[in-house]
């Protein structure tokens, strides 16, 4: 059981040494995300682990390294499923998608998929790309990234292999032509998977992925990743976001979080979408 009553500001310099010793062991940086969320994803390990505080639970780490790969899976947000949120993917099948195409033809269509968890919304947008490239006569060429800040969850997500829960916005025909059943889960078929290039990556360092190669995308998503970060942290991921984005590109946030009133040549496309389109 967790020791109560400790001296509150031990405890946050215990808890920043903590966060200290697991940027330079695996260059994730915690400090940037909302005290009040690590605090009780850090709970859970303390609790697993029997120790009573966040100086004891440090000393465990050091001497049960494996302990440190517990750590990040506890403190990493991996909650996410095909086509979450499905009126958004609706109006990116409907409306950006197609108009992305049209515009860019002679062009390689570049989108980055920004704490992609295990690589559900990557796929949803490479299904909902070849589903809308088949009614095309010219096909761009795509390339679509996707990062996550654990690299475990990284791996999991280029295996692609899922459960019914992860699969419940899915329509029974995408699953038929999409998917083959292995035993009680269900494995994405190549042709999707290959779309799909994943990496490990950290946003809060506000640089591009090396893996993308690019400095420009025509649609960024980064949704449900940004309330976890404190206002500072926010704002400064959402200036390099933007930054990234083409003049006409788009970037796609979670249902909470919004563009903050300094980027003022971004614009919702459609209420409630979370949409937002960049004017130049």
């Amino acid at each position: 059981m967790i020791a109560q009553g400790l001296d509150i500001d031990t405890k946050a310099d215990n808890l920043h040494t903590l966060l200290e010793y697991v940027r330079k062991l695996r260059a994730i940086d915690f400090n940037a995300y909302r005290p009040g969320t690590i605090k009780r994803r850090l709970h859970l390990r303390l609790s697993a682990t029997g120790m009573p505080d966040y100086a004891s639970y440090l000393q465990y780490i050091e001497e049960n390294p494996k302990e440190i790969d517990a750590l990040i899976d506890t403190l990493t947000i991996k909650v996410s499923h095909f086509f979450r949120n499905p009126f958004v993917f609706e109006v990116m099948k409907s409306f950006i998608l197609p108009e992305l195409i049209d515009t860019h033809r002679g062009d390689a269509l570049r989108i980055w998929c920004a704490g992609c968890a295990r690589g559900e919304e990557a796929y949803s947008v490479a299904i909902l790309l070849k589903e809308v490239m088949g009614k095309e006569k010219i096909f761009p060429q795509t390339f679509i990234l996707a990062t996550d800040i654990d690299r475990e969850t990284v791996e999991d997500a280029r295996r692609a292999v899922y459960t019914t829960e992860s699969l419940v916005e899915v329509k029974k025909g995408c699953l038929d032509k999409y998917f083959t059943v292995e035993h009680d889960f269900y494995r994405l078929k190549n042709e999707i998977r290959s779309m799909v290039t994943f990496a490990y990556h950290d946003v809060t360092t506000c640089k591009l992925p090396k893996e993308g190669i690019f400095s420009d995308y025509h649609l960024i998503l980064c949704r449900n990743v940004l309330i976890y970060f404190e206002r500072d942290t926010q704002e400064r991921v959402m200036g390099s976001l933007s930054g990234s984005i083409l003049k006409d590109g788009y970037l796609v946030l979670g249902e909470s979080e919004t563009i903050p009133h300094q980027l003022d040549n971004f614009y919702e496309v459609m209420p409630y979408t979370k949409a937002f389109k960049k004017r130049h």
